[in-house]
């Protein structure tokens, strides 16, 4: 330990009835399946997919429920300040970081931070980007406004739908699920954010990787826990992240996984897939047809974590959307998924 944490104190243990909201779930099947194929292109048995329609976004509106929290009680990060990797001295080689590079810019955000803040507004050669990470379904995405909207920054409702954080932007007052990063309610509903992939990893494999990484600091301005979470342990997989069901009622629900196992979410040409993370590490790469689209999930050794790519054009590759999520939020949202195990 670099330095002393304090222990954990509970957040969302303050929330009334969330175990009674969680029961009231609504019970589907599970997803389609698709085989998958290893680098040597063995085909698998190809089964039907399920022919679910994905919620509406008055649906995903309506089912919106309070978190504890009110509007803006977890408090976004508005002047992030980074500090080298030598300077980080309140990180563990097993911590976890959200590994972003993107135009020209290194960058690594630490759960333990952002588990107390959840939006990060930032900014990154001159462009606005909200780094987002919702603790309850897994999810980490960086989100830029689309072509031909405004420059948009983000807070917190304090509410969730599927268990997922439901943001707002102060632009214009729309409301946005994380996870599917298109706006339910408000002026903007129906846009669709542009997203910036992170990586999973782990502070050690991360500084190893890029030494010259900035990392976003502890000095945040806010009195909280850093070092502390409030819903259990990553490194040793501990209290909400070990296992068991959402806390917050979700629109549609899957035995094809334990809620909790990570999938890796893509989304390609309009088509939803779900490819078990452990596939891709114990098979290095697992191919896909997506909506006529290539996509390939390539495992990185380096920072031990999976990413995808698709196709466009030739021998030429680009960073597909895709991101790691707890099964039951993909399914919550995306009932009609294909899946690939």
């Amino acid at each position: 330990m670099n330095a002393e944490r304090p222990p954990r104190t509970p957040r969302r243990q303050m929330l009334k009835g969330a175990g009674a909201i969680g029961a009231a779930a609504v019970l589907l099947t599970g997803g389609g399946v698709i085989g998958w194929q290893t680098l040597a292109d063995r085909p698998e048995p190809v089964t039907a997919v399920q022919s679910a329609k994905d919620p509406s976004l008055t649906a995903l509106a309506d089912a919106a429920v309070s978190g504890g929290p009110g509007k803006d009680g977890i408090p976004a990060i508005d002047e992030p300040r980074f500090v080298t990797a030598s300077e980080a001295g309140f990180l563990d080689d097993d911590d976890v970081v959200f590994g972003l590079e993107h135009r020209g810019e290194v960058r690594a955000y630490p759960q333990l931070v952002l588990v107390w803040h959840e939006i990060v507004n930032d900014t990154l050669a001159g462009e606005p980007l909200a780094v987002t990470y919702c603790p309850l379904t897994g999810t980490v995405i960086g989100f830029r406004a689309p072509p031909g909207v405004q420059d948009l920054t983000f807070g917190t409702t304090g509410k969730l739908v599927n268990s997922n954080l439901l943001m707002y932007d102060r632009q214009t007052g729309s409301q946005w699920p994380q996870l599917i990063g298109t706006a339910v309610s408000g002026p903007l509903a129906g846009t669709e954010l542009s997203t910036v992939p992170l990586v999973w990893t782990t502070w050690k494999q991360w500084r190893t990787a890029h030494p010259d990484t900035r990392v976003l600091s502890t000095d945040t301005g806010a009195l909280r826990g850093y070092g502390s979470d409030p819903y259990g342990s990553y490194p040793d997989r501990s209290g909400y992240y070990a296992g068991g069901g959402p806390l917050f009622p979700a629109m549609n629900r899957s035995d094809r996984f334990a809620d909790k196992h990570v999938v890796i979410g893509v989304r390609v040409a309009g088509q939803r897939l779900a490819i078990d993370k452990d596939t891709v590490r114990e098979n290095r790469v697992v191919r896909a047809n997506l909506g006529g689209a290539q996509v390939e999930a390539r495992w990185d050794d380096r920072l031990g974590t999976a990413r995808v790519l698709q196709r466009v054009g030739g021998d030429r590759w680009a960073p597909a959307d895709h991101l790691d999520a707890m099964w039951f939020a993909w399914y919550a949202f995306y009932p009609g998924t294909q899946v690939r195990t």
